[in-house]
């Protein structure tokens, strides 16, 4: 179907672009979209992530690892100590911040051309598309 060729070809497209803005910060479009994710979800769990966006533990806990090491995110015990709570260090919040601009520059302009009734509505159905993919059992 073309409908899934597009998605595929703008995702790549889109990956690309997110590459292009976040070399030079010296972080990967994945490891953006783990910053990002901390960034709205203070205090968020590595298995928050796994859930969120359906990805394997050791490679969120691979990026969660390098992120630590990077400087970028800090790690906060509960009361089981095992359980790490994951947010943004001062200087992954300046990053965010950033990459973040970038990031909602290049969607605003790939967007500009639709309402923002249009946009929402497009992502309310590609959900719709994405629960019924995950329950595809054919």
């Amino acid at each position: 179907m073309n409908l899934f060729t597009t998605i595929y070809r703008f995702n790549k497209l889109y990956v690309l672009k997110l590459q292009e803005i976040c070399s030079p910060f010296g972080i990967t479009p994945v490891q953006w979209l783990v910053i990002h994710h901390i960034y709205n979800n203070e205090g968020c769990t590595s298995m928050d992530i796994v859930k969120e966006w359906s990805v394997e533990k050791p490679t969120v806990s691979s990026l969660v690892k390098k992120l630590h090491e990077q400087g970028l995110i800090q790690f906060k015990s509960g009361a089981d100590k095992r359980q790490k709570y994951l947010s943004l260090s001062k200087e992954g919040q300046i990053l965010c911040g950033k990459v973040k601009e970038k990031v909602m520059n290049l969607q605003s302009f790939v967007t500009e051309p639709f309402s923002e009734d249009m946009v929402n509505e497009w992502s309310q159905q590609l959900v719709i598309l994405e629960e019924r993919m995950l329950n595809y059992e054919g």
